[in-house]
């Protein structure tokens, strides 16, 4: 295992539309995002791309990963006053 250390993320680039939606996002969502709290999203760069998700504990149950990528979605679009996201546009990556 010589990939040991790396990290999954479960999340979505970070198109220039969404970035103007993040630069104001519905008032009291902020806490969603901001300050990079584990319990809800992230906004990482990796490589080039600037992607806004979550990481996922090592360990994590295959099982529970729709469920990871649905409250991506959905605190999404709460920060983003309803922009619809599909589950299909949601990726896990490494870091």
């Amino acid at each position: 295992m010589t990939e040991a250390g790396k990290r999954l993320f479960v999340g979505i680039k970070v198109s220039s539309t969404l970035q103007n939606e993040l630069n104001s996002p519905a008032p009291g969502t902020e806490y969603y995002f901001e300050k990079n709290n584990p319990d809800y999203l992230q906004v990482v760069n990796l490589g080039d791309d600037k992607l806004i998700g979550r990481y996922v504990k090592d360990g994590y149950p295959v099982a529970s990963i729709g469920d990871v990528s649905r409250n991506v979605c959905s605190i999404i679009r709460r920060i983003t006053r309803g922009r619809r996201v599909e589950e299909r546009e949601v990726h896990i990556y490494t870091s």
